[in-house]
């Protein structure tokens, strides 16, 4: 049970602890990673979204460079990506050559965040609500049919489920039925669920938002959102509990901002107190952390990109999604490099941290490979 005196106390203590939290993770696997040239260490944490949905557009050609230098670990998918299932699929096949193990990761809970779409030939996903009213039982199969036809379309990271709690007043989560209850327990089973049929097919999911976005006022996308007066320690607790049933083995942080869990209005996404004195220290996390992506208006109207990236692996987290549509970089990759060994200069993010990050990494994807 969280009480505000471990919460405040972990907070306290994640802002001055050591930048590398390893616990978990084998002291041979850091000390390899801790030996890779920077580029490496760099690229494997990155996953990259581009401009094109067709598998000759002039962004896929950038992408497959990345991936065949290792610049990049990884590809995001956006709905302007997924315009048809030739296209996306075209895409895939051409992005897994360049790179076999890389993430290709996209959106497919389901109801309006769903990419692979019932028009494009793949079985449609109802919004988490209406799955609920329907009951888990009758969910199973449909999740085991959206995690095969994902893995066969190429993808292997689902950015999903969600474990925010329902609220009819939140513009992000309620209003569209994205999430599956207003009660802790039922959201945990439920996502619970649905992770177990997509991990049987080699497909990571990425649990979001932490530490719960469900009743928030305002959507991240647009701009800062701030649950300070709206979030209780209630909404922390479907991540928990997926942490006990031994399914949190990736989890995405948000954007928001909690002046009573970081005082300094970091948002969650940069935030060491939230994401290594909450998550980690009170809560027990051990998987890996990934951003949301970091050209939403919530991060991109307040950091520069350097900022941002810097700022997030600092935080915490082990993979980064950058959409780069927004103002495409055909050059990011590169300059990611660049913006890390400044960091590394300055002390503002260890070494240390990007071992650790790649040290995730390996962890996540060996979950996901055939015994």
């Amino acid at each position: 049970m969280l009480t505000r005196r471990h919460i405040l106390g972990a907070l306290a203590a994640g802002a001055a602890a050591p930048a590398a939290a390893s616990a978990g993770l084998p002291a041979a696997a850091l000390a390899r990673h801790a030996q890779r040239p920077l580029e490496a260490l760099v690229g494997r944490t990155l996953i990259l979204g581009f401009l094109g949905d067709a598998p000759d557009a002039p962004g896929a050609d950038v992408v497959e460079a990345d991936l065949a230098a290792g610049r990049i670990g990884g590809v995001l998918f956006l709905r302007h990506n997924a315009r048809t299932r030739e296209g996306v699929e075209g895409l895939a096949r051409r992005f897994r050559e360049a790179a076999p193990d890389a993430w290709l990761a996209i959106d497919q809970e389901g109801g309006v965040v769903q990419r692979l779409t019932g028009d494009m030939g793949y079985t449609r996903i109802p919004r988490a609500s209406a799955l609920a009213e329907g009951g888990l039982d009758a969910a199973r199969p449909l999740f085991g049919t959206a995690a095969r036809e994902l893995r066969e379309a190429g993808f292997n990271m689902n950015l999903a489920p969600i474990a925010d709690l329902h609220d009819d007043g939140n513009d992000a989560i309620g209003q569209y039925g994205r999430a599956y209850s207003a009660d802790t327990g039922d959201v945990a089973q439920w996502c619970a669920a649905f992770i177990d049929a997509f991990e049987a097919e080699g497909i990571a999911c990425a649990i979001k938002h932490f530490p719960g976005h469900g009743r928030s006022r305002g959507d991240s996308h647009d701009g800062y959102v701030d649950i300070t007066s709206t979030w209780t320690f209630e909404e922390a607790a479907p991540f928990g509990r997926l942490m006990r049933l031994g399914r949190a083995h990736l989890m995405m942080g948000a954007h928001l901002v909690n002046l009573r869990l970081d005082p300094d209005g970091l948002p969650v996404t940069l935030s060491r107190r939230v994401l290594h004195g909450l998550l980690r220290e009170v809560m027990g996390y051990e998987g890996a952390m990934i951003t949301d992506d970091l050209d939403m208006g919530a991060i991109r109207n307040h950091y520069t990109r350097d900022q941002a990236l810097t700022g997030a692996l600092a935080a915490g987290n082990d993979l980064i999604l950058i959409s780069n549509s927004a103002n495409p970089d055909p050059d990011l990759a590169r300059r990611a490099v660049d913006w890390v060994g400044v960091a590394l200069e300055a002390g503002e993010l260890p070494a240390s941290r990007l071992a650790e990050a790649n040290a995730r990494i390996d962890a996540l994807a060996a979950r996901l490979r055939p015994a």
